[in-house]
Formats: structure tokens, C-alpha cells, sequence
């Protein structure tokens, strides 16, 4: 009997022993979660209150405001710079916890949750803390899942669907004129005119619609060129010259509808996102007319796909 005494001490003694070397008197909790998107658009993201917890909002509570995980209550709190605070209720927990965001590459970045929690001496509480953690922690994992899904389509952040594509239509015929005025369409398409029926004069096939850039001068005008791809060489004039773009140069685009507010809201979504992506630009964007505007009268129609061009 007092052999048993002994062994019951003894394993009470080591199992209270394993709990305070296994489990610190701070449990740190950190997870992560790899995303195919900029650094800066994660930024972008977790600075917007709003957005965030948009991202999430597949577990938000409209009755109770806040992200709920299985009984785990999370509430965005305030932006800090490059990280972002939000507080954790839980069974018997409230904590605070912080995402942030670290570059990886050019094109990815990790996207990281950490908190502490303090516990006690008591080695029950501190196991029920302990595993009280780890469902915290495989909630943030979930939510971070849902944040990333929201943060890699830049529609989400930037408004536009940006993609990056490579450029194929390569030659181009084109035509240049001087505005006191942003370009009326009855200009840019007597340009357009003045092209095809230039090109007409040669065995040559138009491959796409027209393409437009304006460039605003020092002298408090603009030149707009316009110009069409075309499948091979033609003879230059003084008015009509030939055009070629960088083969496989690569671009950021984005669809536009709408009318001119909404094609210069485009730019500046891109633009906003060739400096998130840290991507310098070789050359002026330009825009591709999607539709004739000759045909649609009101402009809320206009289709435009925006060109920037990026290394």
C-alpha cells in the first residue's frame, strides 16, 4: 500500500510537471497562411475595417456585429500601421490578436494571425487554456482561408477585375491629332475612319478595334493618337504611321463600363494596383474601344478595356 501511495504521488507530481514544461505560463499562438497576392493589397485590405470584415463574412453575426467561428467571437478593432488588431471572446478567454502581413516575392506574400494568452498555476486551467487555444487557432486558420479567397481576386480591393495579360496584337497603323479638349468620340472616330480607309488601300486584315491614348501636353492641350492592329506592314505617311508594340509585353487590364468618370476611376484603380504589385511601367496606358460609341447613346454602355503596360 505505501509502494502505491508512492506511484500515485509520483505520477500526480509528473503529470503536474509535464503540464507546466509542456504548457508555458503564456501560451503563444501564431498561423499563417500563404496568398498569391501583392503585400501591399493585403495592406490595402486589412487597413479597411469595412472590407475586412467583408472578407469574412461567412461567419459574420449581423445580430451580434462581429465574426463568430463555433461559439468564438471576433471583433475587428483598430488598424496599427501594418497590422491589425482584432479582439477574441471565447469560452473563457478575451485576448487580443493581430494580423499582419509579410512579402515573400513580388507576386506573394504570408498573411500571419498571432496572439498570447497568460495562464495560471493551476494545471487544469492551464490545460483548458491550452486546448481552448487551439480552437482559437483552427478558427483563425478557417478565417484566413476566407480572407485570402477575398484578397487574391483584386476586384475585391480595387473595385476592377485587374488581370495581367500578355500582348498579342503587336503592329499597328496609327494616327495622331492635336485637341484643345479632351477628344470628342466624333473626333476619335474620324480618326478611325481615316484608318480604315487608309488601310483599305492594302491587302492588310484589321485585327481588333480601335485603340485610343490621350496625353496631356505642357501646352495645356492633348494629343490623342488612335490606332488599329493590323496582320503586317503598310506604307507610312506623314499622317498614317506604324506602330509596334513590345511581343509578349506584358500588361495589366481591366474592363470598364461606363463613361468617362468611370474610364478615369479605371485608371486609378490601376495605377493603385501597378503600385501595390511594384511593377514599374514602360510605356503610357491606352484604351481599347469594346463597342462602337457611335452606336450607343448612353454612355453607362461604353465598354473600354484599359491597357497599362508593366515589367
Amino acid at each position: 500500500m505505501k509502494y502505491l501511495k508512492i506511484a500515485i504521488v509520483l505520477i500526480v507530481l509528473s503529470t503536474i510537471s509535464f503540464f507546466y514544461l509542456y504548457i508555458p505560463s503564456t501560451i503563444k499562438v501564431s498561423t499563417f497562411k500563404l496568398s498569391a497576392s501583392h503585400e501591399l493589397s493585403v495592406l490595402r485590405l486589412i487597413n479597411d475595417q469595412k472590407k475586412l470584415v467583408e472578407s469574412m463574412s461567412t461567419y459574420y453575426d449581423s445580430n451580434a456585429h462581429n465574426i463568430n467561428v463555433n461559439g468564438i467571437q471576433f471583433t475587428v478593432s483598430a488598424a496599427l500601421s501594418n497590422l491589425v488588431q482584432i479582439d477574441i471572446i471565447s469560452k473563457d478567454i478575451k485576448t487580443k490578436s493581430y494580423i499582419s502581413v509579410n512579402s515573400l516575392n513580388r507576386d506573394s506574400a504570408a498573411i500571419n494571425w498571432f496572439f498570447e494568452i497568460p495562464t495560471t498555476f493551476n494545471p487544469l486551467k492551464r490545460l483548458s487554456d491550452y486546448q481552448e487555444a487551439i480552437k482559437i487557432k483552427k478558427a483563425t486558420e478557417q478565417l484566413l482561408i476566407s480572407i485570402n479567397n477575398y484578397v487574391e481576386h483584386p476586384i475585391n480591393v480595387y473595385g476592377y477585375d485587374i488581370k495581367e495579360v500578355t500582348l498579342s496584337d503587336t503592329l499597328l497603323i496609327t494616327t495622331k491629332f492635336i485637341s484643345k479638349q479632351l477628344p470628342t468620340n466624333t473626333q476619335v472616330y474620324n480618326a478611325v475612319d481615316g484608318l480604315n480607309k487608309y488601310l483599305g488601300s492594302f491587302n492588310r486584315k484589321r485585327l481588333n478595334n480601335p485603340m485610343v491614348t490621350v496625353l496631356e501636353n505642357p501646352t495645356n492641350d492633348y494629343t490623342i493618337m488612335v490606332g488599329i492592329s493590323i496582320d503586317g506592314e503598310v506604307k507610312e505617311t506623314d499622317n498614317y504611321r506604324i506602330k509596334r508594340m513590345p511581343v509578349n509585353g506584358k500588361m495589366f487590364v481591366a474592363d470598364i463600363k461606363g463613361g468617362f468618370s468611370n474610364i478615369q476611376n479605371g485608371y486609378s484603380a490601376l495605377k493603385t494596383y501597378l503600385l501595390d504589385a511594384k511593377r514599374p511601367s514602360p510605356a503610357v496606358p491606352f484604351e481599347l474601344l469594346l463597342n462602337d460609341r457611335r452606336k450607343v447613346a448612353d454612355s453607362s454602355q461604353w465598354l473600354t478595356r484599359i491597357y497599362y503596360p508593366v515589367m
